[in-house]
């Protein structure tokens, strides 16, 4: 075990190697300076990990690199060359299908893979669905008779198979069947195809088929002229990205402080093909050193980078990881944190896919543990009611009581409150009449009171449902107001808030379970409304049923609006037969 760092580590980038009896690396780390980045790790207080680490550790050594970018390098080397136990590990498994043009064969084919390597042939792809690459393959075949079987194209073949009799292929598989240049036309034909470049490749066949039209070569220029027939479809059916341009892999990262979700989209053209999500379980490293890390983890691993990058959030290491991806790729590969935009819109929907991942797989207690401190608890609350007020300028005010439970909804539990008390537009009184009756009916029925009583609204709702709740119930449970434009937090009596990170699984679970307390509400808060309507005075005009006064009121909005409506206005919403009858019933005929 390890107490200390057996020699005082330097003060310069690079590397730590922690590793076990028998010189087994167990964790390799990166850092700006080793010196400072050591010292963590034997602080008197670590997490549960480090512990371990430090427990199964016999050696630590140290590798001096000139720049932060060597130890990047060095780092992501090290790891794949060892895969230490205490590395946080992801592997890119997909296996996208590609078209393989062996351009540097004398004969070359367009071939079905899955796993691009660097031997000199042109990749097109990734496809997805896979059927995408087979319809192109076919396409291939069928308009530019390029082959696409697995024989050898060595001339060694005694005959030709069934595709060159159909007219689907050139047959460069028999010796002498077609001259070397036709056979490269056609897979430079095919190559422009795969590349998208459809108006470039119409010029090309209109110019290859006069050609051969002046040379009296017909069947060749017929070859070309079908082609070119055809080449109007082929804008619609070809369905590759363009090399360098399409494919960008998209990142979120959700959670901590020691437990996260990635999740991942990979999209095509703009559109989401696929989606991926990893369980990520790490306390030693800072959130923006997690997020190089995986992301670095991933494309170290991956045969195929993308033309793209988009994060979650910015890290301090998106310049390193950048620059390496790029170096990889041989070309630019943008890697952004994109804050507007179409890029935004769907970063938004990944991250809330984290979101829901890390929340459904997290235990209830830990995701809320930082509310305890908040809210004054001596444990993470189990059970939490939301109260809210809906009512529009006072009318047919109505309040939403929620039942949050060990991380699900008890919809079952919901209550709605009537307000009769209050005067309408009060919120204060509203949240604690509505308060008062919930808790006084609990108190008599002996019912499980929750541990946390949530008010959507800042000091003054909260304070009026304590004052309330505290009248009911002398030790009343703990109350915590949301507000809704900073979402901070209030206690009962206390002026300062409670900011939680915008991040925070805990403000997160908070916000939701206030925004189906609003929900409620406003529902409730409606159908009282309507209901109210239509039993207004205006049911008493002789002739005028529900569906008019409705459409009065939705006009008007009060019946005190439609009695000093004119006669004009009130026959533009129902006609002049009612609008004479209104008046009349109003005294105003």
């Amino acid at each position: 075990m390890l107490k200390a760092p057996p020699t005082p580590p330097p003060d310069s980038p690079g590397c730590y190697i922690f590793r076990g009896k028998g010189g087994k690396p167990l964790y390799v780390g990166k850092a700006k300076n080793l010196k400072s980045r050591v010292s963590t790790y034997f602080a008197p207080a670590v997490a549960e990990k480090i512990v371990r680490l430090r427990q199964e550790a016999a050696s630590l050594e140290y590798v001096v690199t000139q720049s932060e970018w060597e130890a990047f390098l060095l780092e992501n080397n090290l790891i794949k060359q060892f895969h230490p136990p205490f590395n946080v590990m992801l592997k890119d498994d997909k296996t996208y299908p590609y078209i393989k043009l062996t351009t540097r064969d004398d004969y070359p084919k367009a071939i079905f893979t899955r796993r691009p390597i660097k031997d000199g042939a042109i990749y097109f792809g990734p496809f997805v669905p896979e059927g995408k690459a087979k319809r192109n393959l076919e396409i291939i075949q069928k308009h530019f008779k390029v082959a696409t079987c697995k024989d050898p194209l060595d001339g060694s073949r005694p005959r030709p198979c069934l595709l060159y009799e159909m007219g689907h292929c050139f047959a460069p598989c028999i010796k002498g069947r077609v001259p070397k240049h036709l056979y490269r036309n056609a897979v430079a034909e095919a190559r422009l195809f795969l590349e998208g470049r459809t108006a470039s490749l119409r010029k090309l066949i209109e110019r290859r088929m006069a050609e051969f039209a002046a040379a009296q070569e017909y069947e060749l220029a017929a070859h070309y002229r079908d082609l070119l027939r055809a080449s109007d479809g082929l804008r619609e059916r070809q369905a590759v990205s363009r090399p360098g341009e399409g494919h960008w892999e998209f990142f979120a990262l959700y959670g901590g402080p020691e437990s996260y979700a990635l999740c991942s989209f990979t999209l095509m053209d703009g559109k989401v093909v696929d989606r991926r999500v990893w369980k990520v379980n790490e306390s030693e490293l800072s959130r923006e050193e997690l997020f190089e890390s995986l992301l670095a983890s991933l494309f170290g691993n991956a045969a195929v980078l993308p033309d793209g990058v988009a994060v979650s959030e910015p890290f301090s290491g998106m310049e390193l990881l950048g620059r390496y991806l790029s170096e990889r790729k041989r070309r630019k590969v943008p890697l952004l944190a994109p804050k507007r935009g179409e890029k935004a819109r769907i970063m938004a929907t990944l991250l809330e896919n984290a979101r829901l991942e890390f929340e459904t797989n997290a235990d209830p207690a830990r995701l809320i543990e930082p509310l305890a401190a908040a809210a004054g608890l001596a444990r993470p609350p189990r059970l939490i009611e939301c109260f809210d007020i809906s009512h529009i300028q006072g009318e047919a005010p109505s309040a939403s009581c929620v039942v949050w439970e060990s991380g699900q909804m008890r919809k079952k539990m919901y209550r709605s409150f009537n307000i009769k008390v209050a005067e309408g537009g009060d919120d204060y009184a509203s949240i604690a009449e509505a308060v008062s009756r919930r808790y006084a009916r609990q108190a008599a029925e002996h019912a499980t009171l929750p541990d946390l009583v949530l008010i959507d609204g800042g000091a003054g709702q909260v304070n009026a449902a304590h004052a309330s709740l505290k009248a009911i119930i002398p030790d009343p449970p703990a109350i915590l107001g949301i507000a809704k434009r900073e979402e901070w937090l209030f206690r009962p009596g206390k002026a300062e808030p409670i900011v939680l990170p915008k991040d925070s699984p805990a403000l997160h679970l908070l916000e939701r379970i206030r925004d189906e307390a609003h929900r409620f509400a406003l529902s409730r808060h409606r159908a009282r409304r309507t209901k109210a309507r239509l039993l207004s005075p205006l049911l008493a005009v002789p002739g005028i049923g529900p569906t008019t006064a409705k459409k009065l009121l939705l006009k008007f909005l009060t019946t005190d609006a439609v009695r000093q409506a004119s006669e004009e206005e009130l026959a533009k919403a129902v006609g002049k037969a009612a609008a004479r009858r209104i008046r009349a019933w109003a005294g105003r005929g």
